[in-house]
């Protein structure tokens, strides 16, 4: 499934180390390695998401600027594995009132940081953006980044969540606030298209 960003198509490591807190701790060998342990392998998270998606999207036209005008798009995800499904991509169309739309999605896991990288690019710029990165917990995938966008730096959050085998939701949100408040922009349900 793509997840889309018409404004600020990227995402960074920015956001992640910001919304840690800085703290300083001490770790014996033991506990070290147990931490390590404790982190699973994520590779194959993206796995629900591979074949073919109808796609029904709901996007905010300008995010930010206090504006409540919405558009629907239609189309198809056609989501395919990379290295052995521990990378894919994603491609994306559709069509709506603002015209017809085409986004790529890379997605790659990081087996040292247990996290996925999530990048896009649309054909009218033809370069990907800053990568999103995250991973997924309790049924859900959660990305963070910075970007600029108006000119200011903005937190990016893209997650995904309500995972079946034949449906999943996503959404995108910014805060310009450091992430204490967030402000929806971009809507995907998708619904898995069977092949015969």
């Amino acid at each position: 499934m793509s997840g889309a960003r018409l404004i600020g198509i990227g995402c960074v490591l920015g956001p992640w180390i910001l919304l840690q807190p800085l703290t300083v701790v001490a770790q014996t060998t033991a506990s070290a390695a147990e931490a390590g342990a404790a982190h699973r392998d994520g590779g194959r998270d993206f796995d629900f998401d591979l074949g073919t998606w109808k796609t029904h999207s709901t996007r905010l036209l300008h995010p930010l600027t206090g504006s409540s005008d919405w558009v629907d798009l239609d189309g198809v995800t056609i989501v395919k594995p990379v290295w052995g499904g521990r990378a894919n991509l994603a491609e994306f169309k559709a069509d709506g009132k603002t015209g017809h739309l085409e986004l790529l999605s890379l997605r790659w896991y990081n087996p040292t940081a247990h996290q996925w990288n999530l990048d896009f690019a649309t054909p009218n710029v033809g370069t990907l953006g800053i990568p999103c990165v995250g991973e997924f917990k309790n049924g859900r995938g959660d990305f963070y980044d910075v970007e600029p966008i108006n000119g200011k730096s903005v937190m990016v959050r893209f997650s995904i969540w309500g995972i079946t085998a034949d449906s999943a939701q996503s959404e995108q949100a910014f805060s310009a606030d450091g992430g204490k408040t967030w402000e929806v922009n971009w809507i995907n349900r998708y619904t898995r298209i069977k092949s015969d």
